[in-house]
């Protein structure tokens, strides 16, 4: 028989009943020591180097259901991490999270967000009240998991993104104070759930994670199928297809880049071709590969994307792949017919009235010596033959200079001055003939302007970029004036805008004064293939060129690891060498032609001299003629006035 309990024992005893249930009620969120949360989020927080903290429960109100004592853990937990570490904390159930934070959530940066247990009714808040909506990938999560729980289970229903950061915290059965770390994703939605171990967490060692990235530790898609779209842009991306006419691959340097991802994701690529680049309309609409992504038609586009900030909100960027300039090219102006200077042009002006002081202080020197010479009888004897006269001596000295010989003198002064022409005479000359040769070699032009203002202010030229595309748009958007100005007079004009860089470069050479817009790489690597020179303009910008994702693809941040690996191994330079580089159908001459426009000038100088050496003998036959006929007429009367006489 036991002793009957007295009332103060009763009571006593309902206390501590009381007591216990809602000491168990209060812990109801917290499926963890204290302890254990403290140091496991502190750890987290620090490894991912998260902003903040926001820990998600069910329950709305805890103090009024669950007691005091669960408050008082909460507010332990907040007072660890926001006072003692001053990392910013805050504790917020799914409805209030959903309805007062709801889609401004991306303005938190970096954040962490932490799920205080697995029951049934947090994971049916959290599988329909916030992974419908929030974007996965965006915040880093951590969950804690009973040990009974199974993945499985709890993520039914639940999309997990390949990129995100979702971390499963369990306990271990052996140890106590010790947490396993799992992180789990998908490949893709309604594909197999994926867990691999994240790290260990204890007590006294805190948390040892990886030391690898998350996309060397996701370094797998698993035969995942990826739609690629690209854009028939030749020579960097062109289709093949089979007998169905069905694309199998794609070839150029963005073929051979796609081809090195999808062996390194481990994934398969089908493919459809796009229309255009494309470009966003007013309405909200896209056209071409950026309308297929944003449709959802494909995953990944794979041509080369200009980084515009208009695009930003349509779709995203892998990491660039190179960077190049914008410019207008024109064919290049044919060379001027008549080349007026080109025998004045190898001097200068200071040069040629050097030559000529020369010629005509040697001259007067020469006249001075045979003069003082002709005081003596026998040196004007031996020299009377030699031309005395400033414009003979003149004369000769020109014709030295024009590699003509000079009459030899017996007098020692003239002759010292003869051997300085004849030596200037061979240096000069030999000088002129190498400065003649490359002025007549070299090709010369001359652009009809050099800038887009100078292209708008000449009038004469048409004007057009690719359509549907970055660079029609950029034309659209500009706020520079000049740049709105052609978008408005001349580009919105051409109604049958290229399909693509080749097209608009080989309209360039075909057309008479049509100026297009493209960059420099693909202008050089086009070259080859049009048939006229092209010119380019000044640079109208500098841009980034990339590769297109839809926007927020799980599956950027490895496309980006392994674009940054190829460019690390030197694997990327080494393609846009091979890729881009020049090849020259068949060598070319090294021997330049002289065209007849080149020596024109020439021989109407030698015309003009014929003519005046004809004219001058005309004269002199006429004057020598009217000469005789008047000293006959004299002779004729004065023999008849002797004959009178």
């Amino acid at each position: 028989m036991f002793p009957k309990p007295d009332l103060s024992s009763l009571i006593l005893g309902l206390i501590v009943v009381l007591e216990c249930t809602r000491f168990n009620l209060a812990w109801g969120q917290l499926i963890r020591p204290v302890y254990v949360y403290e140091g496991l989020i502190k750890d987290i927080h620090d490894y991912f180097n998260n902003t903040c903290i926001i820990l998600l429960h069910t329950n709305p109100n805890p103090i009024e259901t669950q007691g005091l004592v669960e408050s008082e853990g909460l507010l332990i937990l907040q007072k660890y991490l926001s006072m003692t570490h001053h990392i910013r904390t805050t504790f917020m159930d799914f409805h209030m999270f959903s309805t007062r934070i709801g889609q401004s959530y991306y303005h938190i940066k970096r954040p962490l967000f932490v799920i205080l247990n697995d029951y049934e009714d947090t994971r049916h808040d959290f599988a329909y009240q916030i992974s419908t909506w929030i974007a996965m990938a965006y915040p880093t999560w951590l969950i804690f998991f009973r040990n009974e729980t199974k993945f499985a289970d709890f993520f039914f229903e639940i999309y997990v993104p390949f990129d995100c950061k979702f971390m499963v915290a369990q306990s271990s059965v052996n140890v106590t104070g010790k947490e396993i770390i799992t992180e789990v994703y998908q490949v893709d939605r309604g594909k197999e759930l994926r867990s691999m171990q994240f790290g260990v967490w204890d007590i006294r060692k805190g948390l040892k994670g990886p030391t690898r990235g998350l996309f060397f530790r996701r370094n797998n898609l698993f035969g995942q199928n990826i739609r690629v779209t690209s854009v028939h842009d030749p020579p960097i991306s062109l289709f093949h297809h089979n007998e169905q006419n069905e694309i199998t691959r794609i070839s150029g340097f963005f073929g051979e880049v796609i081809l090195l991802l999808q062996e390194a994701l481990n994934c398969t690529f089908t493919y459809k071709e796009a229309e255009s680049w494309g470009m966003c309309l007013p309405d909200g609409s896209c056209t071409g590969a950026i309308g297929m992504l944003m449709n959802n038609d494909v995953d990944f586009a794979a041509t080369e994307f200009m980084m515009t900030s208009d695009r930003l909100d349509s779709i995203s960027f892998t990491t660039p792949i190179y960077t190049t300039k914008c410019r207008t090219y024109i064919k290049r102006p044919a060379s001027a017919d008549v080349k007026w200077n080109a025998y004045t042009a190898p001097f200068s002006a200071n040069i040629w009235g050097t030559i000529a002081l020369f010629i005509i202080i040697t001259s007067g020197l020469i006249v001075i010596i045979q003069r003082i010479s002709a005081f003596t009888s026998l040196s004007f004897q031996n020299n009377n033959h030699l031309p005395s006269r400033f414009t003979e001596v003149l004369f000769y000295v020109v014709g030295a200079f024009c590699s003509q010989g000079m009459e030899q003198s017996t007098l020692d002064p003239v002759k010292i001055v003869h051997l300085m022409i004849h030596l200037s005479a061979v240096v000069i000359l030999a000088a002129y003939s190498a400065a003649l040769i490359s002025f007549l070699a070299v090709k010369t032009f001359i652009m009809p302007f050099t800038t887009m203002d100078g292209l708008l202010k000449d009038g004469t030229y048409r004007f057009s970029a690719v359509g549907d595309s970055a660079d029609y748009s950029f034309f659209q958007n500009t706020s520079d004036k000049i740049m709105s100005v052609l978008f408005d007079q001349l580009l919105v004009k051409e109604t049958n805008l290229p399909r693509n860089y080749l097209d608009g470069l080989e309209r360039v050479c075909k057309e008479n004064k049509y100026a297009f817009m493209t960059l420099d790489n693909m202008a050089a690597l086009l070259q080859q293939k049009v048939d006229c020179k092209l010119e380019p303009l000044d640079t109208i910008t500098q841009i980034t060129v990339a590769m297109g994702l839809q926007l927020n693809s799980p599956y950027r941040g490895i496309i980006n690891t392994n674009i940054l690996l190829l460019r690390d191994s030197g694997i990327l330079e080494r393609l846009l060498e091979t890729q881009w580089s020049i090849k020259l159908s068949e060598a070319t001459s090294s021997w330049k032609s002289v065209e007849i426009g080149d020596i024109v000038p020439l021989l109407l100088l030698i015309t003009v001299a014929l003519l005046i050496s004809c004219l001058v003998c005309v004269m002199e036959y006429i004057i020598v003629k009217n000469f005789s006929t008047r000293k006959k007429l004299k002779i004729n009367k004065l023999q008849k006035i002797v004959n009178r006489i």
